[in-house]
């Protein structure tokens, strides 16, 4: 966004000014009136002071106020009211208009007059006084069939307004409105010229004169007279704003500025700052050199709740959950690699849907099919894509050849913010093995479920479950797999050319039952946000998981950082009461019994401990310790105070899984 925020507060203009310096009052005359007493107070007093200098933009005589643009001429729906509600925020002493402020085709004086009404009630919003100034939709001069009459236009605006041009003065500037369809289209009547050159002759004093008429006539294709007006105006002081052509441009015309605003909810292409046609405010300050201009686009004015408290929380979220991976398969012949398949993974892992959409990048080396991708995922899910891969003309493995993927994912529910994060994703065209599997190694008692992690719908993924290397009359995947029996699980995805992956693996071990705890332990990949809080395990498949006497994450882990771990089972408590858990940890953990948190510290940290209260009964009781660990020191350990008042470490021997 091309503009600015701020907030503007009001300070009381005093007739005489005092303040205090250092503890020392000084006075520029006397005010014993509260808002007098003191503009300016400080306790500092030192000889060095921790600001540049006590010059105050606060001169009683200069003055700030806006101007709106043409909301009409193809208006967009809702811009011109986010104007007001805006300018309110911002707070001018007034605003200003440069015409077209209805649509004006009505085909009756009374639906006219409609939009009359409707008009009123936005500005009515306004705290501030809002000057009119007609454009060619407020009073249209030519005949158009089907269309109300000039006579009515006019008619309506005067019994609203009373005038179609008229002048003010403001602490000592001149504004002057003219009326640019007197009658003639884009022409200034000689009445009006009559009428300001009087206006003009007895103001010859002003600081300033502000000249607004509608269409920009001195850059008009069409005849018009408005060097007469010029002539009035060469010696003084002035400034000239326009509207009409819906395009903002500056003119430097007989050595002063002529503004043409481009506008606040007329019809633009809205292609930005280069090509003048943005939704816009101008904003005016008059100072004793002359006025300063600001062009404060509407979509850069923003609240101050703009970004909540929850931001923060979702922002991690998105970013924590929203995932692609990517794999490839390729047909190879003589070291050349041709058509093929590269399949994305989108991935869930937050409790809220989001939806990803993007597109591949032109490539001078290969087609894509499809193109364009858009992926709606419920909280937890996970959905592949296939896209066709078509080589304009062969290449080799070594070639380094490329497609990149520009994505964006954002939350896809009601009421959540509208956060969308963007990125580019770079597409080896290389055979790699493709991880069908998230697990490697498992344990598990009983019987467990298995899901490969590519859906079964983009090709055939063929399985055994004997150690046999998998081909086409293997076993089809089609629903989660039962295994009931240690197993080694082979896989292998099947292109729609039958060109197939490398072999994928996954180990299944039975257990019984035992003292200890299993432990899930989870490898993050590249994801960077899920190094620096707790991830949602419950959303995440473990890479691998085992039986252990005791919690210890360096002996469970396989690497030093970008890891997490899940210890689960029971721990049998001595005595009924009340506990406290008191969880040691660097980078973060969180402790659940019978599913409750008990402690959760689960953001990055230094090592600290952090403890928890919890009523329990004597006996057994589901026991859950979710670690993880970015880099650098990994501690995690975990004593209690029994309802007795003795504090210990929870003993290993009170941990066990299984029935």
């Amino acid at each position: 966004m091309n503009g600015f925020s701020m907030r503007v507060f009001r300070i009381p203009l005093l007739r005489a000014t005092s303040w205090l310096l250092g503890g020392l009052a000084v006075g520029l005359g006397q005010d014993d009136s509260p808002q007098g007493r003191a503009r300016f107070e400080s306790g500092v007093d030192t000889d060095a002071k921790p600001w540049t200098h006590l010059n105050f933009l606060n001169d009683p005589e200069q003055f700030q106020f806006a101007i709106v643009s043409d909301r009409t001429g193809s208006p967009r729906a809702g811009v011109f009211e986010d104007a007001v509600r805006k300018l309110n925020w911002l707070r001018p002493e007034f605003v200003m208009s440069v015409g077209d402020l209805i649509q004006g085709t009505s085909a009756n004086g009374d639906t006219n007059a409609a939009e009359w009404d409707e008009f009123m009630g936005w500005v009515d919003q306004l705290e501030m006084p809002f000057f009119f100034l007609a454009g060619n939709h407020d009073i249209q001069a030519k005949w158009v069939d089907g269309r109300v009459p000039y006579e009515v236009m006019r008619s309506q605006w005067e019994e609203r307004f009373g005038t179609t041009y008229y002048y003010y003065k403001y602490k000592g500037a001149l504004i002057v409105a003219l009326f640019s369809n007197d009658g003639i289209e884009r022409h200034i009547s000689p009445e009006q010229v009559s009428y300001f050159k009087g206006i003009l002759a007895d103001n010859q004093d002003a600081r300033w004169t502000f000249v607004f008429l509608h269409h920009p006539l001195w850059a008009s294709p069409h005849d018009s007279n408005i060097h007469e007006f010029e002539d009035l105006l060469q010696d003084r002081d002035y400034t000239v704003f326009a509207g009409h052509q819906h395009m903002y441009r500056h003119f430097e015309r007989k050595d002063r500025s002529y503004y043409v605003l481009a506008t606040t909810g007329g019809g633009s292409p809205l292609r930005g700052n280069d090509f003048g046609e943005f939704d816009h405010i101008t904003w005016v300050t008059m100072t004793n050199e002359g006025p300063v201009l600001a062009n404060i686009r509407l979509d850069g004015i923003l609240p101050d709740d703009v970004a909540g408290d929850d931001v923060a929380y979702y922002s991690y979220l998105l970013t924590m959950s929203a995932e692609v991976d990517t794999n490839v398969i390729l047909e190879e012949r003589d070291g050349k690699l041709g058509e093929g398949v590269a399949y994305l993974t989108f991935w869930n892992r937050s409790p809220h849907a989001i939806a990803y959409r993007g597109s591949f990048s032109h490539s001078h080396h290969a087609h894509t099919r499809p193109g364009n991708l858009e992926v709606a995922l419920k909280p937890g899910a996970s959905k592949t894509v296939a896209v066709d891969i078509e080589p304009m003309a062969a290449f080799a493995s070594d070639d380094r050849v490329f497609l990149e993927f520009d994505g964006w994912v954002s939350f896809d529910e009601p009421g959540l913010p509208g956060l969308e994060i963007s990125g580019k994703h770079a597409i080896e065209l290389k055979n790699r093995k493709i991880e069908l599997a998230a697990q490697e190694s498992l344990v598990f008692y009983d019987s467990i479920e298995f899901d490969f992690a590519i859906s079964p719908d983009i090709g055939e993924i063929r399985y055994t479950l004997d150690g046999s290397k998998p081909d086409r009359s293997s076993s089809i995947y089609t629903a989660p797999i039962s295994i009931d029996r240690n197993a080694t699980l082979k896989a292998r995805l099947f292109a729609s050319n039958g060109t197939p992956s490398e072999v994928d693996t996954v180990s299944f071990q039975e257990i019984e039952p035992s003292q200890g705890l299993i432990c899930e332990y989870y490898e993050y990949g590249d994801n960077r946000s899920l190094r620096y809080a707790l991830p949602d395990f419950s959303l995440m498949a473990p890479t691998t998981s085992k039986a252990v006497w005791k919690i210890d994450p360096e002996s469970d882990s396989r690497r030093e950082e970008s890891f997490g771990l899940v210890y689960k089972g029971f721990i049998d408590l001595p005595e009924s009461g009340d506990y406290i858990f008191h969880l040691e940890s660097d980078d973060g953990a969180r402790l659940l019994i019978d599913g409750r948190t008990v402690v959760d510290d689960p953001r990055k940290h230094p090592f600290r401990e952090v403890s928890g209260e919890i009523r329990l009964e004597k006996g057994r009781h589901s026991f859950e310790l979710q670690y993880f660990q970015h880099k650098q020191k990994m501690r995690l350990g975990l004593e209690h105070t029994l309802p007795s008042g003795k504090r210990r470490p929870v003993s290993t021997e009170s941990y066990s899984f299984g029935n």
